[in-house]
């Protein structure tokens, strides 16, 4: 896990014992000071009546964003104060995230956020803590490339990919070379990038943001210049969707609460990191982009003897020349580019015609491997071990 938030309803669970940390200075109100215009906005869609910002004295410890809210429930006549944490588990940690944290790191972290909250002047008990809803969460894993696999290769063949129109994809590249991929839509979003290369670039261009000088320190005294580290991120942007996406593993009910505490259920994060590179690799056409490279006529060959299997069946021989076309330009160009180059001159009202040959085109592939740096990739999920520095500075 790396970034998580967490919202503390109040009363009586939290405390400030420096109100001019916050801009504005806190200064809590009972029902009888609102105004009423502030009254009557409790039938208004605005969430909050008030807003303040944690800013913290200049530290050497990690501190989370902090954010206060000032509410007035519709049903009562009663101001409610909503505190609002952002932060990052391993940076909290450990001040980097190269290495990681996991289900068993439970009791660290929560004592680690009471402290850092602490030292702000923020009052809180652990089990406010752990019972605090989550509003979102970001799954990660760093895996540790081998010499014979390139991040560069693996950010070529994920740029071939596609999920809908829902989803944007975006290739971006700095002026070293170093890529960044993200598939994104409101709800969700997954980056993929070379943490190495990411850590040290200037604060305001990374992919992964903050203060993170540590981590620029971190790489030079392990020596970690040379390598390269396949960091795949899984963002849960919204509470619906973090709550829908959980539940669903925990096997509740789709409207159970989540809290904090839930992430470290055994098996959560690796069930949230495994589903969601499945649900991107595994769709049809991203097969087809995403398969091993072979010689064409040997691609041809086996997709005429897997159709000659059924060739009972009517057309099986145009099927299997369409399904070799498909299976050709996807892998060479992408499934984005050619579904989109299709369908501006495809009717496009028929999508189910292409994805039905799509579909054959896979079944006719059927023996065929996938990509054997997707495959590293796949296997190294599968494992899910998590990273430390003596790890990485190992080599393993």
């Amino acid at each position: 896990m790396d970034t998580i938030i967490i919202k503390i309803h109040g009363p009586n669970k939290f405390d400030f014992k420096d109100r001019s940390l916050f801009l504005p200075e806190i200064n809590p109100r009972k029902y009888a000071d609102l105004s009423p215009s502030e009254v009557r906005s409790r039938n208004s869609s605005r969430p909050y009546l008030r807003k303040f910002v944690l800013y913290p004295k200049a530290s050497d410890d990690y501190i989370p964003r902090v954010e206060v809210f000032e509410t007035l429930l519709k049903d009562r006549n009663f101001v409610v104060y909503i505190m609002k944490i952002t932060f990052s588990a391993p940076k909290l940690l450990y001040w980097n995230s190269l290495q990681e944290v996991g289900e068993k790191d439970k009791d660290k972290l929560f004592y680690a956020l009471r402290m850092s909250l602490e030292n702000v002047g923020i009052g809180v008990e652990t089990e406010s803590l752990a019972n605090a809803t989550l509003e979102a969460v970001h799954v990660c894993k760093n895996i540790p490339l081998p010499k014979t696999i390139k991040m560069r290769d693996i950010i070529n063949e994920l740029a071939k990919i596609d999920i809908s129109k829902a989803f944007d994809v975006s290739d971006k590249q700095d002026k070293k070379g170093a890529r960044v991929l993200n598939i994104h839509s409101g709800t969700v979003e997954w980056s993929l990038y070379d943490k190495i290369s990411d850590s040290i670039r200037p604060n305001n261009k990374r992919s992964d943001k903050g203060r993170m000088g540590e981590e620029k320190t971190i790489v030079g005294i392990y020596n970690l210049q040379d390598r390269e580290v396949f960091r795949y991120e899984y963002r849960l942007k919204k509470t619906q969707t973090t709550k829908r996406e959980i539940n669903k593993l925990l096997k509740r009910d789709s409207k159970t609460p989540v809290i904090f505490k839930d992430l470290f259920t055994p098996d959560l994060l690796k069930k949230l990191v495994l589903n969601s590179w499945y649900f991107i690799v595994n769709k049809p056409e991203n097969q087809l982009a995403l398969f091993s490279e072979i010689n064409k006529l040997k691609l041809l060959l086996h997709i005429l003897s897997e159709a000659s299997k059924n060739g009972k069946k009517a057309h099986s021989m145009d099927n299997a020349f369409v399904s070799y076309g498909l299976a050709t330009v996807m892998h060479d160009v992408g499934a984005k580019e050619v579904k989109g180059a299709v369908f501006d001159v495809w009717n496009k009202d028929h999508p189910e015609r292409l994805t039905k040959k799509i579909k054959t085109a896979l079944d006719l592939m059927k023996g065929l491997p996938i990509s054997h740096n997707i495959a590293f990739i796949d296997s190294e999920l599968e494992k899910f071990e998590l990273i430390s520095l003596a790890s990485l500075q190992k080599g393993i």
